[in-house]
């Protein structure tokens, strides 16, 4: 049986893809069109969800959790620069990374000890962050769907429900 949190993170790659599908049907200023809403923007939202899956990953295979933060901020002028086919190549890019991390059984329990930048010290493991990964984004995957109605366009369907059918159906 698979590890229900990789099920779940080939689920958020399976959502991001259902994103950028979507959004390269939509006329292309929508991608940076600015919105009232938690991110002044869609390529915004898709910046953060990004600069956070590669600090995690990063997290993951060793680095301190305060050398992530400071590099995504440090990147994040640079990834907003992305336009929406870079931005899309990136997160495939990183679904890859995520894949070859994951792939040896005993990396998704692997235990992580977590310093934040204040000194406190989580201990956990890498399935139970990768649920915060997938949850995080799931979260902007919805600002992403707020913002499109609020510019007048449908989203599209993201549910894990509407995943584990496509899934089905694949099979």
């Amino acid at each position: 049986m698979t590890n229900p949190a990789l099920q779940l993170h080939d689920y958020h790659i399976w959502a991001n893809k259902q994103i950028f599908s979507r959004l390269k049907e939509l006329p292309k200023d929508v991608y940076r069109q600015e919105v009232e809403s938690v991110f002044p923007s869609i390529a915004g939202v898709l910046a953060h969800v990004y600069l956070s899956d590669v600090g995690w990953i990063d997290v993951f295979s060793g680095k301190r959790l305060e050398d992530t933060l400071r590099s995504a901020e440090e990147r994040k002028e640079e990834i907003m620069s992305k336009d929406i086919e870079e931005m899309e190549a990136m997160f495939l890019e990183l679904s890859d990374r995520y894949k070859s991390f994951l792939q040896p059984d005993e990396n998704i329990n692997q235990p992580l000890v977590i310093e934040h930048p204040s000194g406190d010290v989580m201990k956990t493991s890498v399935s139970d962050m990768l649920l915060h990964v997938v949850n995080h984004g799931t979260y902007h995957r919805g600002n992403i769907t707020a913002m499109l109605r609020q510019m007048g366009y449908a989203s599209v369907p993201t549910d894990y429900g509407v995943y584990l059918y496509v899934k089905t159906k694949e099979e």
